[in-house]
């Protein structure tokens, strides 16, 4: 009887093991197969996936193998400035993930260039009397990292709201985390969870009067109805907003003062990225908001870079951050990221 309950026992506590086994005998005979396998179960582990269908979960595998592939021959390229890993965009194609976390393009704005009272060098490479290196973080003027979700194209509200944050704690010591579901649902000038503009958020907090915390009004990732009660509860005010003109000298110009709402394009490597000064392949089809709050040369290397912000949560790049190559003697740098700035006025 002992020895019936010790069987029992280990069939119980080993029923992964045999599963696992048996999903790595479906993925195919060699070994290589096998591995990826293995490799994928503990992925799904870790991100808490799961699947409908044994069919969906096929396919999946055959997706992250792919990506794992494409990962691992990028990485061994020579001379690369930047590093792509495993993370939760594993199983998505290209496809996919565009079209969960990127937008349709950005829109232009619908209103006028606010207060460009703002005075920026022409040109050049460096920027009129900026230092030559920001880190807003180490000034705690950065909230952490947040994450939008898949279910939501959200970015130009979290950039929106990352930088009212930052003026604020800047003018006023006080750094709060603000809400981007009041932006999504509140806001009649963007489309909530499918498009939207930094520069429209603004004008929209700026008519409201002000913009709630993100305990008050929680994120939920869909757009609902406006609560106007929570809405009309203010926690951090801005009076206007400046458009910054384009170019890198001009957003090194910016930064110096205040992290910087930007546009840029998501896509190809962007989705794996893990870490280094990014300076892969992208143009300038603006498809996503991320925030610019510092900038700096690396250490070893000694390229620039931009540090970016973004709003897929900590488990992609550098902890939810993205080191984009600087000063690439284009107009609109990297991905374009100088091309479309604006800040907020306090």
């Amino acid at each position: 009887m002992a020895l019936f309950r010790g069987a029992a026992f280990f069939v119980a506590c080993c029923g992964g093991l045999l599963l696992a086994a048996a999903a790595a005998a479906a993925a195919g005979g060699d070994s290589n197969s096998k591995l990826m396998m293995g490799r994928f179960l503990l992925w799904e582990a870790a991100y808490n996936r799961s699947y409908p269908t044994a069919e969906e979960r096929r396919r999946r595998f055959q997706v992250y193998r792919r990506n794992m592939d494409y990962i691992e021959a990028t990485n061994r390229a020579a001379n690369l400035t930047y590093t792509l890993g495993e993370n939760q965009f594993a199983d998505l194609t290209e496809e996919e993930f565009l079209d969960m976390y990127a937008m349709k393009g950005m829109p232009s704005s619908s209103s006028s260039a606010g207060n460009n009272n703002a005075s920026f060098s022409e040109g050049g490479a460096a920027a009129v009397d900026a230092p030559v290196s920001v880190d807003w973080r180490k000034n705690g003027a950065v909230t952490p990292i947040k994450n939008q979700g898949p279910s939501c194209s959200s970015c130009w509200a979290f950039v929106t709201a990352a930088t009212i944050e930052s003026i604020t704690k800047i003018k006023t010591g006080k750094l709060v985390s603000l809400s981007e579901q009041e932006l999504i649902d509140c806001d009649p000038y963007d489309g909530g969870c499918n498009l939207g503009y930094f520069v429209n958020g603004y004008r929209w907090v700026i008519q409201n009067g002000g913009l709630t915390t993100d305990s008050n009004y929680p994120y939920q990732a869909r757009r609902n109805y406006c609560s106007r009660s929570k809405a009309a509860q203010h926690a951090a005010r801005i009076s206007d907003y400046v458009q910054v003109p384009a170019g890198e000298a001009q957003l090194q110009q910016a930064v110096a003062g205040q992290p910087v709402a930007a546009a840029i394009e998501m896509g190809g490597s962007l989705q794996f990225y893990s870490g280094g000064v990014f300076s892969g392949q992208c143009g300038t089809r603006m498809n996503h908001a991320i925030t610019v709050i510092g900038y700096g040369a690396d250490a070893s290397t000694g390229l620039k870079y931009w540090i970016v912000k973004n709003s897929w949560g900590q488990s992609w790049g550098e902890r939810g951050y993205l080191r984009m190559r600087r000063d690439v003697g284009s107009r609109g740098g990297m991905c374009g990221i100088a091309l479309d700035l604006a800040y907020p006025v306090v």
